[in-house]
């Protein structure tokens, strides 16, 4: 049970009320029955109640007002119970009437307040004295006995007060001693906790990122023995492949084999076919010779023909004269009448054989004309046939060189097809080693299969182990974390543990709550103080205000906090201990990035690049020799060619630095969460 105060002193104020209830219950009864027995009158007995139960109600009325812990009912009960004790002792029949203090008395030792008692003793002497007096000491035995009895009482009570007093004392200062020590372990162990904290937070952000590493090694694998078993089918596909080109090498080789004695072969029919084709160019040769002696001869026909023509229309010119020589005899003949018949007979035989000179002349004519024809269809087809001659010689000529080069080509292409033959031979024998080693190949894929089917199930395994590890690494930091919270509220996380430059939300609840979210710029005592944001207001006196800390990798927690604002500063009022929770772990996503930064504030920027980001902090790495010493220290920094910032910094302490020769991969905690980076994370989580 945890010591508190005034829980103590309401359970002495409740001993005491109860004593007193229990007292003035029997003393009513009592004193009634006296009554109904005729010992004492109804007014004795209305003093007497009121002298017992005003006192004792103006005393309840005072714990109902003041509280239970309240230090000033001891007093009342002190003067409320004298007087009841003063009244009855100075009207008692009894000689045991004077102990009726020591019920009451002895609660005192409850409150341990040696002046209280010392008062009642002397009070209570005082009115035994009176006591006494009044009855003229008439048992001066008893008188002695009554006040060496209450001396001794009160001397006892306060050898009981001194002795509790100092026992306590000595308590008190054993448990201070033990409590200081108490206070350093647990200080230590607050200091262990939070280097547990950071170490299982490191633990817990590298078994991510090994967890990470290790599902792209199994999915790596996946597809790597997926390839495998593609490459492993596609090398059995190769190797059958293989065979069939070895048996087809070996189709070509013999196909080959024939075609060289096809070509040389073909080289005697081409060279056979060469002479006989020369042979074909004479007589096509003399064929042109023997065209151009028809056609000289033609020529000289038709000289010949045209003079014949000439000649004819000589005849036929001299016909005509023949003819008008006749009719002009005839003429003549006439005018000589009976004389010149004869002359007229014979002119018309002139003119008969005129007539008839010239029908055959006409008739030569049309035999020449059509002669005429026949020689120049005749010259035509001669001189066509000429020149298809002439053509047939050119287009020989070149079919007799092109026979030339076929041979030549022939002779060539059998070099070439026997240096083939060599190549294909080769081939063979090549293809015969290559399918050896294919069959090699193969098995040494299969190998490779079973090894990478192992080094899966191992990466597999691995994977596994790690995410046991960080389940356990979870469960530790829930542990530690609520060892943390246990530590909060033994009052060990105080504001002590908060210094400027720390962030901090403020929650306005009154119909919504509000946020606000500032840098702490100094405490002071269980006041913090930060610059006044420009937004805030005191919108009402019945606003609640929740105050949450982050302090490195925890947040204290207050709630119902005192709100002021100081000219240009917002002061923030803690009463208690805080909740103290650890800091929410979000999700990683990887980034690659450039990024630039700086350490402590250094002027000058060091290059590096993003490994992954989350909600409340970064890992990068960069080979800045000044890293090496980083844990611990600000690190500002700034992600290029990332919108979602828009060149906005990132401040984070270093929790780790690893080396990983000469290259320092740095893990940092952001001073405050960033809840846009969680939902941008969880976006391409989907992805």
């Amino acid at each position: 049970m945890e010591y508190e105060e005034s829980y103590f002193k309401k359970q002495a104020n409740k001993n005491t009320l109860l004593m007193w209830t229990t007292l003035n219950v029997i003393f009513t009864v009592l004193y009634i029955l006296e009554m109904i027995k005729g010992g004492r009158t109804p007014q004795y007995l209305a003093v007497f109640l009121s002298l017992c139960w005003i006192p004792y109600l103006i005393g309840l009325i005072v714990l109902k007002i003041k509280g239970f812990d309240t230090p000033i009912y001891c007093e009342i009960v002190s003067a409320g119970y004298g007087l009841l004790y003063f009244f009855v002792l100075m009207t008692t029949k009894t000689n045991v009437t004077y102990g009726y203090i020591f019920p009451v008395a002895s609660l005192l030792v409850l409150y341990k307040k040696r002046k209280l008692l010392i008062r009642w003793g002397i009070l209570n002497i005082l009115i035994l004295l009176a006591y006494l007096i009044k009855n003229n000491f008439h048992d001066i035995t008893d008188a002695e006995i009554q006040i060496g009895v209450t001396l001794l009482c009160y001397v006892a009570y306060d050898i009981a007060i001194r002795h509790m007093t100092r026992t306590e004392e000595a308590m008190l200062g054993s448990v201070k001693a033990d409590l200081a020590r108490v206070v350093r372990t647990i200080q230590q162990v607050k200091n262990a906790s939070h280097s547990i904290v950071d170490g299982v937070t490191v633990v817990s952000e590298l078994s991510d990122e090994n967890k990470d590493s290790a599902d792209l090694v199994v999915n790596s694998m996946e597809q790597l023995s997926e390839d495998n078993n593609i490459l492993q089918e596609k090398t059995r596909s190769s190797l059958d492949m293989t065979k069939q080109i070895s048996n087809q090498v070996e189709n070509v080789a013999a196909m080959v084999q024939e075609m060289v004695a096809l070509v040389e072969e073909s080289v005697s029919h081409s060279q056979t076919s060469s002479e006989q084709l020369a042979d074909v160019v004479n007589s096509t040769k003399e064929m042109a010779a023997l065209s151009t002696e028809v056609e000289q001869i033609l020529q000289e026909f038709q000289s010949e023909f045209d003079m014949v023509k000439a000649e004819t229309g000589t005849i036929e010119k001299i016909s005509g004269q023949t003819n008008l020589l006749a009719l002009n005899a005839s003429i003549e003949a006439a005018r000589a009448g009976e004389a010149g018949k004869g002359f007229a007979v014979v002119a018309d035989e002139i003119r008969d054989l005129s007539t008839g000179t010239k029908t055959s002349s006409t008739s030569i004519m049309n035999a020449l004309a059509n002669l005429e024809a026949t020689a120049e269809r005749m010259t035509d087809s001669i001189t066509k046939t000429l020149q298809l001659i002439n053509a047939t010689m050119n287009q020989i000529t070149q079919v007799d060189t092109s026979v030339a080069r076929i041979a030549t080509d022939a002779v060539r292409l059998g070099n070439n097809v026997q240096v083939i033959d060599i190549a294909m031979q080769e081939v063979e024998a090549s293809n015969r080693n290559m399918v050896d080693n294919m069959n090699q190949v193969t098995a040494v894929m299969g190998a490779m299969t079973a090894s990478i089917s192992e080094a899966d199930e191992s990466t597999r395994t691995m994977r596994n182990k790690y995410i046991e590890t960080s389940t356990n690494v979870l469960s530790i930091g829930n542990i530690v974390g609520q060892l943390m919270g246990e530590l909060g509220a033994g009052g060990f996380m105080t504001t002590e543990d908060i210094h400027s430059g720390m962030f901090f939300t403020l929650e306005e609840v009154l119909d919504t709550t509000k946020e606000y979210k500032q840098q702490v710029t100094n405490v002071k005592g269980s006041t913090i103080l930060a610059k006044l944001p420009t937004d805030f207001r005191v919108v009402s006196s019945s606003a609640i205000y929740n105050l949450s800390v982050i302090v490195d990798n925890r947040i204290y927690r207050w709630e119902s906090v005192g709100v002021e604002i100081k000219n240009t500063l917002l002061s923030l009022t803690v009463t208690g201990n805080p909740q103290v929770f650890n800091r929410r772990k979000y999700r990683r996503g990887p980034l690659f990035n450039q990024c630039h930064f700086t350490i402590d504030g250094s002027a000058m920027p060091y290059v590096g690049t993003m490994v992954n980001i989350s909600a409340g902090g970064y890992s990068f790495f960069s080979d800045a020799e000044e890293l090496k010493e980083a844990k611990g220290k600000l690190i500002e920094l700034e992600i290029d060619d990332f919108p979602l910032l828009d060149g906005q910094e990132l401040n984070g302490t270093a929790i780790r630095v690893t080396d990983n020769n000469g290259v320092y991969i740095v893990g940092c905690r952001m001073l405050s969460d960033n809840t846009e980076i969680d939902h941008y994370v969880e976006s391409r989580s989907g992805k």
